[in-house]
């Protein structure tokens, strides 16, 4: 198994005295972020694209979840999870309607007062985009590495405000918090 995302062993006991025990690892890939927080005592529900979920459906890790999603039945889910998980999701979705879709989605899932932890790649101060790539670094359609003030201007359309934040060499990792209502 892949090694567990920095993130989410660094704010796992957060959560816990947050009482933030529900929880949706929101791209899950291998699982490898689901099954730490299972065997940390976590009820956790994984969510990948279709066919990412049909990959994992014969392996036994599935068994340590409380059920496996594909992406389109997100909308429709009301899961009402106390935190969701997105690590290094956002580098690889190409475009800002396909953000917005899966900001919706984490959301509709959310409670009230619940909490996302968002960790994606971070932009080196001396990096700049090229030329084969248009903009790699600012343009909206590309995959790209992300502020915490960029992610701050993503999600506070979405009533999440940020409570917390870090820099590692190659990523940052912010928790958001919904907004009561």
């Amino acid at each position: 198994m892949t090694a567990v995302a920095e993130s989410v062993k660094r704010y796992s006991r957060f959560f816990k005295k947050q009482n933030a025990a529900k929880v949706l690892d929101y791209g899950t890939g291998t699982m490898r972020n689901a099954l730490y927080l299972a065997q940390e005592g976590f009820r956790v529900y994984a969510a990948d694209l279709p066919e990412q979920v049909e990959k994992l459906e014969g392996c036994p890790a599935i068994h340590h979840v409380e059920r496996l999603l594909a992406t389109d039945e997100l909308s429709r889910s009301d899961l009402n999870v106390d935190l969701v998980l997105s690590t290094y999701v956002f580098n690889i979705i190409m475009n800002s309607a396909e953000r917005h879709a899966y900001l919706k989605n984490a959301v509709a899932n959310l409670r009230p007062g619940g909490y996302l932890l968002m960790e994606v790649r971070c932009r080196k101060p001396q990096e700049r985009c090229d030329t084969t790539c248009n903009d790699y670094f600012s343009c909206a359609e590309c995959s790209k590495t992300l502020t915490h003030e960029e992610l701050d201007t993503l999600l506070a359309p979405h009533g999440l405000r940020r409570i917390s934040h870090y820099y590692r060499s190659h990523a940052v990792a912010a928790i958001y918090q919904m907004d009561r209502a």
